[in-house]
């Protein structure tokens, strides 16, 4: 298993019903949006990687790892609201005069920059304690119970399978390449790199012309339908979303009263 999958079926909560968590993962992440603090940022950050990791049984240094693979993005994303260009003689933290211009950041920049980048990770957070606590399988079919689009539940389901047909290929290509020295060099890496990406196009429109026609064949104009199992309370997920849900708001509330 690749991803996140493999903390979610080993996951404490993996057997307790998804729509809990999905209810606890959209309630944090709209009040993180919607109120706009990065003290609210910072509680979300702080109370769903708590849950992932006490609740669920993740590892914090595999959740904090996971973690930063979307800050860096995040903070490259932000480096133009974070450095701008001013007028001589603005107050500035950091800044270089180049020709009648001043570029670097300002206090407002710096925690504008710092609290896009806080909102994001918040959501990032509470996106990941339901992907690392709940199976693919049980998100689509809680889906299903809240009547999401039946289209889309399946496009759902064969983008996420294909993510794993097309891992397995490539880690087949590239296995074979690099026991005939494919990457011996900078030159033949280039060369490598290039076969494996016209490879892979290829397989992949293979399998999917292969999976389409086995659909097909099994009358795929009807839904594709999985077994549900039996799932356990949520009680204590609900608990959290109403926790989570106050820490958020009176976070919100301390921060504004604090700047009034």
């Amino acid at each position: 298993m690749i991803g996140t999958d493999r903390y979610a079926y080993a996951s404490r909560l993996a057997h307790v019903t998804p729509q809990s968590k999905l209810l606890a993962m959209a309630v944090a992440t709209v009040l993180c949006l919607c109120l706009d603090c990065i003290s609210v940022s910072v509680a979300t950050i702080l109370v769903m990687g708590a849950a992932t990791v006490c609740m669920g049984g993740v590892r914090l240094r595999d959740f904090r790892r996971m973690l930063f693979v979307p800050a860096g993005f995040m903070v490259l994303a932000t480096l133009t609201i974070f450095i701008g260009r001013y007028a001589p003689g603005t107050e500035m933290l950091v800044g270089i005069s180049i020709g009648q211009h001043v570029y670097g950041v300002t206090a407002a920049s710096a925690i504008q920059g710092i609290s896009i980048c806080l909102r994001a990770l918040g959501v990032v957070a509470s996106v990941y304690f339901l992907a690392m606590n709940t199976p693919m399988t049980d998100i689509t079919g809680a889906l299903r119970q809240l009547h999401v689009p039946e289209l889309l539940v399946e496009l759902m389901e064969l983008i996420y399978r294909f993510i794993f047909v097309l891992y397995d290929t490539m880690h087949r290509i590239r296995t074979a390449q690099t026991s005939r020295l494919g990457y011996d060099g900078l030159v033949n890496a280039y060369h490598s790199t290039g076969t494996l990406a016209a490879m892979l196009f290829v397989r992949a429109w293979q399998k999917s012309d292969r999976v389409y026609a086995a659909l097909e064949s099994r009358g795929g104009g009807q839904s594709v339908r999985t077994l549900a199992e039996e799932y356990e309370s949520g009680r204590a997920v609900y608990l959290l979303c109403a926790a989570a849900a106050a820490l958020q708001i009176a976070a919100f509330c301390i921060e504004r009263g604090l700047a009034a």
